[in-house]
């Protein structure tokens, strides 16, 4: 049988003088997590914010994804008693 589960994901964004940061956050059980990505608009660039969301969202989802396999490792490396790695 076939389950179905979703985690919602939040993504904020927040822009100054040129610089994005994108927050996501995700609470996939009893702890939430949170990443941060980052993107500067340099001098010699174009200004387009959407640029800037797109690289500050990647960033942030990329870190959120390093933290859900580091926490997918250290539950499995719970059950077993010992370290373990999991490849992205």
């Amino acid at each position: 049988m076939q389950h179905v589960r979703e985690w919602p994901i939040r993504l904020y964004f927040f822009e100054e003088d040129g610089q994005t940061q994108a927050r996501v956050w995700l609470k996939p059980g009893a702890t939430a997590l949170e990443a941060v990505g980052e993107a500067l608009c340099e001098p010699t660039d174009f200004d387009v914010p959407e640029i800037g969301d797109e690289v500050a969202a990647g960033r942030a989802l990329v870190a959120l994804g390093t933290k859900l396999l580091r926490s997918g490792e250290a539950d499995v490396a719970d059950l077993r008693g010992a370290p373990v790695h999991i490849d992205p």
